[in-house]
């Protein structure tokens, strides 16, 4: 049992210990361990203070090598994409400054934003495959007619095409609008009371680009969100079958867990580009329009999570050929073949009159102005034909006017 004179000599041991650690601490041991916490310190603080140069001194570099890219850039991107026409599609909330920004950067590069669709959550939504399903139905047979679509294809592939022949399927007698078939496509994704897309501009392009936002920064230690993760992976999902259909690129981030771009990247079968929030990202995503539309293989571009290249192959397109409304440009030719007959003509009546005019010169010389004449003759055949051939090539309106130059020059 535990006596009165247990528990008085346990307090009197706790006291003579607490007395001599004041004791040493004030005395012997004061100036050590003072003076071992005040170097600890110091050199905390020194650390923090050389990081904080590292990363002032990083910035700054940074800044200026953004400044090189900002400045370089109209030379970078120039004739790119020469007169390509350029498609948008944004899903929800992508921010409008990342819109602006890649609409200046296409502009750069010689492109222009012609057609603009914003797609619904409903696209993606793992719990809207019912809705998704009855529009894939109502479109299925009018995108098979246009785009190459399998009897057996899921709704993602039909959806995926639907958009491709709403954005690009072009009227064959006038190229610069929508085709009857794209028309009906978009009426049927922007119709009904639970539209799968919206289209504020609506147009014909050559190239399409998909835009996503950025997931939400989460903590450290949150648990993720698996309503967020099916949906991110349901966009993935929907977007990977597009590079099927149409020369697409989808651009955005891919940093974050629950960010678009590795789960497209995951699925496989479009082009790329992540970083869309940095200059390099989005002088990217012109670059890598350009290698989708000269045909090379899809590639996923820039430095975040499933990325396999950091810049797309360096390509140099020309500007599309497209057809008009007059047909198929033979009026044109024709043009320009009867301006260099009729010019042919009379520089041949020009000649002819001048060497009657001169007919009593030696006959020496008039053998070899004939000659002369006729040098020029064949040469100026040979020019006819060069002009006459390029403006059959040309196809439209200005090939008539370079005839009518080539009447005048002769």
């Amino acid at each position: 049992m535990v006596d009165f004179r247990y528990h008085l000599v346990s307090l009197i041991s706790v006291f003579l210990a607490l007395a001599v650690g004041i004791v040493l601490g004030a005395g012997p041991l004061r100036d050590t361990i003072s003076d071992q916490l005040t170097g600890q310190v110091e050199q905390l603080r020194s650390e923090k203070d050389a990081l904080r140069v590292q990363l002032d001194e990083a910035q700054g570099q940074l800044a200026d090598d953004e400044a090189f890219l900002a400045a370089s850039a109209p030379d970078l991107l120039a004739e790119r994409l020469p007169s390509y026409r350029v498609a948008l599609v944004l899903l929800p909330d992508v921010p409008q400054a990342s819109v602006e920004t890649v609409t200046e950067r296409l502009g750069q590069a010689g492109a222009s934003v012609t057609a603009r669709v914003e797609l619904t959550s409903l696209w993606a939504d793992p719990s809207q495959t019912a809705v998704r399903s009855q529009v894939a139905g109502a479109v299925r047979d009018e995108v098979s007619a246009v785009a190459p679509v399998d009897t057996d294809a899921d709704d993602a592939h039909v959806l995926a095409a639907a958009l491709a022949v709403a954005l690009t399927d072009a009227d064959a007698l006038d190229p610069s609008s929508p085709s009857q078939a794209a028309k009906d496509v978009l009426a049927r994704l922007t119709g009904g009371s639970e539209p799968l897309a919206t289209a504020p501009e609506a147009g014909t392009a050559d190239l399409v680009l998909v835009l996503t936002p950025q997931a939400v920064q989460q903590p450290a230690d949150a648990t993720p969100d698996p309503e967020i993760t099916a949906m991110s992976t349901g966009w993935g999902g929907a977007l990977a079958p597009l590079g099927s259909y149409a020369d697409a690129v989808v651009a955005g981030y891919a940093t974050l867990p629950d960010d678009i771009v590795p789960a497209v990247r995951s699925a496989g079968g479009v082009t790329t580009v992540d970083g869309l929030d940095t200059l390099v990202g989005q002088l990217t995503v012109p670059l890598a329009l350009a290698a989708v539309a000269a045909g090379e293989e899809d590639g996923d571009y820039g430095f975040g999570t499933g990325a396999t290249s950091v810049a797309p192959p360096s390509v140099t397109l020309t500007a599309p050929v497209r057809g008009t409304s007059g047909g198929d440009g033979s009026g044109a030719t024709d043009g320009a073949t009867d301006g260099a007959t009729d010019g042919a003509t009379d520089g041949a009546t020009d000649a002819s009159t001048t060497e009657g005019a001169d007919e009593g010169a030696p006959e020496g010389s008039e053998n070899a102005d004939d000659a002369g004449t006729d040098q020029a003759a064949t040469d100026q055949a040979a020019t006819d034909q060069a002009l006459t051939d390029q403006a059959a090539t040309a196809g439209h309106g200005d090939a008539a006017r370079r005839g009518l130059v080539l009447a005048d020059a002769a």
